[in-house]
């Protein structure tokens, strides 16, 4: 008698294929997941740098070009800061004091209406009514009043550095302030500039008296004044 005995090989070759067709199912399952979290990285770097690229003014390393490559932005050079005391007195030149009668020290009502005037001025600064140059120049004026030439001094230098090229008025001011003090060198130089910054005939013909009352030597000066002043047309 023969027996053949074929199920149980069958069922185990059966429970082999079973078994790996479920290593391979898993195996594709780990490499679907891995293939996934890898593309969903991907997907999330343009996200990242539409948000950089956003603020590309203030920072320009977020600037892109269209395939995402970053490009590189020309830097500006910051402008330097203006020098908070444009003019001095000329080389040599000495303030033997730099206090004279202010019209407005006298220890009474006057005195105190311009000391409330400079701490009125000061907290002006920053309003949209005026400008800091004015304010300066405002504040000086009243340290005139005042009889305080240093703080005087100061103040238009304080304009100054905001504005010494355009607008004659602090430089006009600052030659005023220096002729009283006898500082007439450096005197010189402030009414030349405030003519420079602005033609106009006020300036000339201060600069022309200035002159005149203390540097009548210098006649070329003078006549080069008087011919500023006649062709001056404001």
């Amino acid at each position: 008698m023969v027996f053949v005995i074929a199920a149980p090989h069958d069922k185990l070759t059966e429970m082999n294929t079973r078994y790996i067709y479920a290593v391979i199912g898993v195996l594709l399952l780990l490499v679907a997941g891995i293939w996934w979290i890898q593309a969903n990285k991907v997907s999330d770097a343009p996200a990242e740098v539409a948000a950089t690229s956003t603020d590309s003014t203030s920072s320009p390393q977020a600037a892109t070009s269209s395939d995402s490559q970053p490009t590189s932005l020309p830097v500006v050079a910051k402008k330097p800061a203006p020098s908070p005391a444009p003019f001095s007195l000329v080389s040599g030149e000495t303030v033997a004091s730099w206090n004279f009668a202010g019209t407005y020290k006298d220890g009474g009502k006057l005195e105190a209406h311009a000391n409330a005037e400079i701490a009125r001025m000061k907290g002006l600064m920053g309003s949209p009514d005026f400008t800091k140059y004015e304010l300066y120049v405002s504040i000086a004026n009243q340290y005139e009043l005042l009889g305080d030439g240093k703080q005087e001094f100061t103040y238009l230098n304080y304009a100054l550095a905001i504005d010494s090229t355009k607008t004659g008025l602090a430089w006009h001011n600052m030659g005023k302030l220096l002729e009283r003090l006898g500082a007439y060198k450096s005197a010189r130089v402030a009414y030349d500039r405030a003519v420079q910054a602005q033609s106009t005939s006020q300036y000339i013909r201060a600069r022309l008296e200035f002159l005149q009352a203390h540097m009548p030597e210098d006649t070329d000066a003078i006549a080069q004044a008087q011919a500023d002043l006649a062709a001056s047309s404001w």
